[in-house]
């Protein structure tokens, strides 16, 4: 008994110690690493600020009359704010979460002015309203309604001024993989004579279209996905199971390869969006091979 006591405290022990080095090595640095990283032109903006200030700083103001103001500033501002101490108080949540969410709503209307002028077909995804629209030149020219919107736990954990510094560009389309065609043909062969061309239909068969499953990878670390409403049966429900296979695979993969060379990546931010079957094929159909996508959430 002492032998089996002994066994298992030295194997608890050891499995305490390897799941605390599997933490500390491999699933908190992953966790913590940012998802949603900045745009350029953010970077852009930020260095002609710094560019402005030093501008400032080597004026030719008298360096008398900037102290005497720094030192009036400063009174005034001791004096506001013993004043405002108490409504700040009682109101800083409210004001900062209104003045977040017109953050957001400049961050949009700024990128869509800046679509505005390309002569592009764009896509509005606005998961407030659950609304895709197709756009140009500022014009709404398709609206779909979203039935269900899914948003995975790393978008929702930076809800702070990186998620602003994320959205503040339009997201653009580098691949993107679908369980139907974007430009759908119909072969046909050519009558050999004209006794083959009478018994032909003048009229051809509609084309059935298949049920939709679309995955579409943005830069700046965004997957999209888009898919039916509708239930898959049969041989549909196998290419849309094999599809969700292969992304799997891969995913796993991926994890694999990081974990075996500690190359630690930010997780993928994921957003799913469940349409009609005809609203996805026509939506997806009419997209341009390099997509650019204002999302507002």
């Amino acid at each position: 008994m002492a032998k089996k006591s002994l066994f298992w405290i030295i194997t608890s022990l050891l499995f305490l110690i390897a799941a605390y080095v599997l933490t500390t090595t491999v699933i908190l640095p992953v966790a913590t690493i940012n998802p949603l990283p900045d745009t350029v032109l953010l970077k852009t903006e930020v260095k002609e600020s710094g560019n402005a200030k030093k501008q400032d700083k080597s004026g030719t103001a008298p360096k008398k009359v900037e102290k005497a103001s720094k030192a009036t500033a400063k009174s005034e501002t001791l004096d506001q704010n013993k004043t405002s101490a108490q409504e700040s108080v009682s109101n800083s949540k409210e004001d900062l979460l209104k003045l977040f969410e017109l953050k957001k709503t400049e961050t949009l209307l700024r990128s869509r002015y800046n679509l505005s002028s390309e002569d592009s077909i764009y896509l509005v995804l606005d998961l407030i309203k659950k609304v895709a629209t197709l756009e140009m030149r500022g014009i709404p020219l398709h609206d779909s309604k979203i039935a269900d919107v899914w948003i995975s736990n790393s978008i929702r954990m930076f809800h702070t001024e990186r998620l602003l510094h994320w959205l503040s560009q339009p997201f653009v389309l580098k691949n993107a993989a679908s369980t139907i065609v974007r430009v759908p043909f119909l072969v046909k062969v050519a009558p050999k004579d004209t006794i083959e061309a009478s018994k032909m239909d003048a009229t051809p068969a509609p084309r059935r279209t298949e049920d939709v499953y679309i995955v579409m990878n943005f830069e700046r670390n965004l997957q999209l996905v888009i898919q039916q409403s509708e239930q898959s049966e049969g041989e549909d429900k196998m290419r849309v199971d094999s599809l969700r296979r292969s992304f799997t695979k891969r995913e796993t993969e991926k994890s694999i390869k990081a974990l075996s060379s500690l190359k630690r990546e930010a997780i993928v931010p994921k957003i799913v969006i469940t349409l009609p079957k005809s609203e996805a094929i026509i939506l997806y159909r009419a997209l341009p091979q390099k997509l650019r996508m204002v999302l507002r959430m």
